[in-house]
């Protein structure tokens, strides 16, 4: 028989359909005892994930996560009195934009690689080089500009 992909016809195609649904629904409702919800999660913890990349996380992520970028966030948002200050709207959705200078911008000019360079970097915390925006401002001025 040679070789190569071949395409499945639609009744098998049916039946598979229905066989996945039926062992969902098998499953569907029943209680775990805590052993084997403990032994599922160990099972898919750390090299054993399935979107596992050896370690790494983006130096982005790295830095929100951080103890002094919530702390910068917080330092901007209490300056602005957590108030938008392109539209004036309180009690919505906030978010700290860098600015004047962007993050990346910062992260480039400073040659930043890993956590402890960015934890460094005196420019990147400056609560002068932040401002408060509102989720559709700080949209608005990222990705629409004209």
């Amino acid at each position: 028989m040679p070789k190569g992909i071949y395409r499945r016809k639609e009744k098998t195609l049916i039946r598979l359909k229905l066989r996945m649904k039926k062992l969902g629904l098998s499953n569907k409702g029943k209680i775990l005892s805590s052993e084997t919800k403990r032994r599922i999660a160990i099972a898919h913890i750390g090299k054993k994930h399935w979107n596992w990349k050896g370690g790494k996380s983006k130096l982005r992520i790295s830095i929100a996560n951080n103890f002094k970028y919530r702390q910068w966030r917080s330092d901007v948002f209490t300056r602005d009195n957590f108030t938008c200050v392109l539209c004036g709207l309180r009690g919505v959705y906030l978010e700290a934009d860098h600015y004047p200078k962007l993050f990346s911008d910062i992260i480039k000019e400073y040659n930043i690689k890993t956590i402890e360079e960015a934890l460094n970097c005196e420019e990147l915390w400056s609560i002068n080089n932040g401002r408060t925006l509102c989720k559709k401002c700080h949209y608005n001025e990222t990705w629409n500009k004209n």
